[in-house]
């Protein structure tokens, strides 16, 4: 595996920080033979932080995007749990959100959805 870089940022719905966004960074480059997305979930004020299997993200340029699951979904019934924005955010191809991360700390700027 790559190493890891610290990789920090929030998101805003409408203006206002929104908790239980699954956010995900879909890697625009080789990175090897393992093959992985770094991840993150929202607190309550919006903010999360990537994880890999340890904190952080390998350096280089991402697509990200963002599902926001139904606190309904129980992960004991299995399958997927729905997107309650209909998977507006969720296609990396597609996404318009990018960002390069680079060596050291990133503190990156709110995604701001609409």
């Amino acid at each position: 595996m790559p190493p890891l870089v610290p990789v920090r940022g929030s998101v805003l719905y409408q203006g206002k920080p929104l908790e239980g966004v699954a956010v995900e960074f879909h890697p625009l480059f080789d990175m090897g033979a393992v093959k992985f997305s770094p991840f993150g979930k929202t607190a309550a004020d919006g903010t999360f932080t990537l994880v890999s299997g340890n904190d952080g993200a390998p350096v280089g340029e991402y697509a990200v995007t963002f599902t926001y699951p139904d606190p309904k979904w129980d992960p004991q019934e299995g399958g997927t749990p729905a997107d309650r924005w209909k998977g507006k955010y969720s296609n990396a191809a597609k996404s318009k959100f990018k960002v390069k991360i680079a060596e050291g700390s990133n503190d990156l700027e709110p995604f701001k959805l609409d």
